[in-house]
């Protein structure tokens, strides 16, 4: 009797882990086996394991199924998980087909070269959010060690990337991560380069793991802003831009305001739109920049700049026809600060005058001793469009710019 409850006991645990058949897990996978051209288990046996997500034993078996695709002459191979979950009694029911991942046939999945030569192209889309906070990459993306490849179409593949990084977290500090970013690029054939992209990082908590944390003052991380990606390739493409236009025009050392007030009225009125910015680059005090750069403007001063331009250069009345080539200039001092000057070019036209307002500043240090340059600290540059409207364009370093209306006739020369 006793022999007999072991035997008994023996044969329940046994029907208790019963897996499904092959011809039954073939069955649950390819359905009435359209399209399908051939299908073979990725290994002999399955996996029997745990699933959090719903708190019960699942059984796995991995497959590979190549149907035919929506795309004539192509074929799709589809690596897939078919899944069953346990459900007592020594039995297990067919729950899903998980798709592991897919290719087209004689379709290439993107090579790690092709890929980092198009995500360089728009760091900010890649990168996304933490463009403007990371401080430092430990490697460049990489393909993950599992990608996943997952075709949405001929045009359109989906795969992961490992990222290990620091990045600024608000308040506190400098947090070190590794994580998985998920990337899909698009294009309109498969016989044409990859055209966009979109990038996210995994939302799935084991995709992401931080490594360490440093914590840092506000004033501290402050400083980091000049480390982000965001600010370094700025930077990078400001200077080469500037390098550029400085070759454009030589920018002379200036000993009084009057000098350099002359030199940036030839500018406009006889230069061009990229003389103009590398003058700009030049002349223009602190408060014009980006905190920490001497060739990115600030995005107000940028758009303003822009604007000055246009209207100088662009609009149906320029600035070389409101101004004479040697214009009377009036000249104030500031009280008791001896190096400011408020200078005033003025036009053929009443109320429509130029003004910079030049002073000598603080460039920095040198072996602990201030090095100083005159630069311009605000400007307004005014050109007349109609009869109705003065048009004026001005910037200062507070980053305002105003319009105003006043009624005047034009007068062109």
């Amino acid at each position: 009797m006793r022999f007999l409850l072991s035997v008994l006991l023996c044969l329940i645990g046994t029907g208790a882990y019963a897996q499904p058949s092959d011809a039954k897990v073939k069955s649950d996978a390819i359905g009435n086996g359209n399209g399908v051209i051939s299908f073979h288990f990725t290994k002999s046996t399955g996996t029997r394991q745990w699933n959090s997500s719903t708190g019960n034993w699942e059984y796995v078996r991995g497959v590979v199924v190549k149907r035919k695709s929506e795309y004539p002459g192509i074929n799709l191979i589809v690596y897939e998980d078919v899944v069953y979950q346990y459900m007592g009694n020594g039995g297990y029911s067919f729950w899903k087909v998980r798709v592991v991942s897919n290719e087209y046939e004689g379709i290439p999945n993107p090579t790690q070269k092709e890929i980092t030569e198009f995500i360089s192209r728009d760091w900010p889309k890649f990168y996304g959010f933490y463009y403007s906070t990371i401080t430092k990459l430990w490697h460049e993306p990489v393909l993950a060690d599992t990608p996943r490849w997952v075709w949405h179409s001929p045009n359109s593949v989906e795969f992961r990337m490992k990222m290990k990084f620091d990045h600024i977290i608000r308040l506190k500090g400098i947090e070190t991560q590794e994580c998985i970013w998920k990337v899909r690029l698009y294009r309109d054939d498969p016989k044409e380069p990859w055209k966009n992209l979109f990038a996210l990082r995994s939302e799935d908590g084991s995709d992401n793991n931080v490594l360490g944390m440093k914590n840092y003052t506000p004033q501290q991380l402050a400083q980091f802003e000049k480390q982000t990606l965001q600010f370094t390739l700025a930077e990078k493409t400001a200077q080469q831009e500037a390098g550029d236009l400085s070759k454009l025009v030589t920018v002379p050392a200036f000993n009084e305001a009057e000098e350099m007030a002359r030199f940036v009225h030839n500018v406009l009125r006889n230069g061009t739109p990229e003389q103009f910015r590398a003058v700009m680059l030049q002349v223009c005090g602190p408060g014009f920049f980006v905190n920490g750069s001497k060739v990115q403007f600030t995005i107000q001063e940028e758009q303003n700049l822009a604007n000055v331009i246009t209207a100088v250069y662009s609009n149906r009345v320029t600035y070389k026809q409101l101004y004479c080539q040697l214009p009377e200039m009036k000249v104030e001092k500031w009280g008791n600060q001896p190096t400011r000057k408020d200078i005033t070019i003025k036009s053929v036209l009443n109320n429509c005058n130029t003004q910079f307002t030049i002073e000598r500043v603080n460039m920095g240090y040198k072996e602990g001793v201030p090095v100083t340059k005159l630069a311009i600290i605000s400007y307004g540059i005014y050109v007349r469009q109609d009869q109705e409207r003065t048009t004026i364009s001005t910037r200062s370093a507070a980053g305002q710019r105003f319009v105003r209306r006043i009624k005047a006739p034009v007068v062109l020369i």
